[in-house]
């Protein structure tokens, strides 16, 4: 396992833990400064994690209001593109419900970035389960 792959692995378990918690400042505290977001309603750019944090409590809102519970994830992909910079890709993403039916399947693709405070998501991308196969 290559540092980059480490390095994605543990920062995607903290976002994955602070996204089941529904810790919002946490979850924030996973993104660099700022942050953009390619969501199927369009692009979001936040400028700080308070930005991030109110984009986050409407997110959060309308998973409530559908009936969301918590996230699964399956593998965990990097690849070095540069120094400090990776791609890294959430595979097999699922949204469970409180009976733990599925909400939604979907893939995540993310640039991380080595800042000050050490590795964040620079770049969020919520794209269809299994479009890299298409």
């Amino acid at each position: 396992m290559t540092p980059t792959q480490i390095e994605a692995e543990a920062l995607f378990d903290r976002y994955l833990k602070a996204w089941n918690a529904h810790d919002l400042p946490a979850i924030a505290a996973c993104f660099a400064e700022p942050a953009m977001f390619i969501l199927p309603a369009g692009p979001v750019s936040v400028d700080d994690r308070s930005a991030l944090i109110v984009l986050l409590e409407k997110v959060f809102a309308d998973l409530s209001a559908a009936g969301y519970s918590r996230s699964t994830v399956g593998p965990i992909k990097a690849r070095r593109c540069g120094d400090g910079i990776a791609i890294v890709d959430a595979l097999d993403v699922r949204r469970l419900k409180q009976d733990g039916s599925i909400l939604e399947e979907i893939d995540g693709h993310y640039v991380m970035q080595r800042t000050a405070e050490g590795w964040r998501f620079a770049v969020g991308v919520v794209c269809e389960g299994g479009w890299q196969g298409s």
